[in-house]
């Protein structure tokens, strides 16, 4: 009868360590994923502002606002989504200590944004998005293909550009961080 007593009080105590463990992590993940911890950096005050200008920032009827892991960490299982949080983790902030603020040029990584905004996080807010189009022949021909399975090199961010940072160039102008040659380049030959 000791013998059992001692097996469940082990399997009690990892049960236990197991959802304080799990309990811990996700308090972390979600402490470290929303909008004052992820802007409390100098380098991101122009994204900040750009952010609380914008629908997903707050700035509409409803009070609702997407935390930046919402949109900027992969939703499609915890292992890819725990990868990225922690190279975000790791890289941002060394970045931030290694390099003068005004060296990263956000304009060419908005260039980039379908790298860093994950589709799967669209669709975790917007799951019902496919039956909401069909009311609307517009907002329903411009998402056919991509709910029809034809997707492939489509991304939300492909299409709305500017979704979650509203006038983000200009918050970057504004705060000092200007077009560098190569990038305002690149923007007129893709605009071209």
């Amino acid at each position: 009868m000791a013998q059992i007593m001692k097996i469940a009080a082990v399997l009690a105590l990892v049960g236990v360590g197991m959802v304080g463990s799990w309990a811990a992590l996700d308090t972390a993940f979600h402490a470290t994923g929303d909008y004052e911890f992820c802007t409390s950096c100098h380098a991101y005050a122009p994204i900040a502002a750009a952010y609380r200008e914008d629908v997903h920032g707050g700035n509409n009827d409803s009070g609702f606002r997407a935390a930046c892991n919402d949109c900027h960490l992969p939703h499609d299982n915890s292992l890819h989504y725990f990868l990225v949080k922690a190279k975000h983790g790791i890289v941002d902030p060394t970045m931030e200590l290694l390099k003068e603020p005004h060296e990263v040029d956000w304009h060419a990584i908005r260039e980039r944004r379908e790298e860093f905004v994950y589709d799967s996080g669209c669709i975790e807010c917007h799951k019902y998005l496919q039956e909401a189009t069909e009311g609307s022949r517009m907002a329903s021909r411009a998402h056919r293909r991509y709910f029809s399975g034809e997707r492939e090199g489509m991304r939300c961010v492909g299409c709305h550009e500017n979704v979650g940072h509203h006038r983000l160039g200009y918050h970057l102008e504004a705060n000092g961080w200007h077009k560098n040659e190569s990038t305002a380049a690149e923007t007129v030959k893709e605009e071209g």
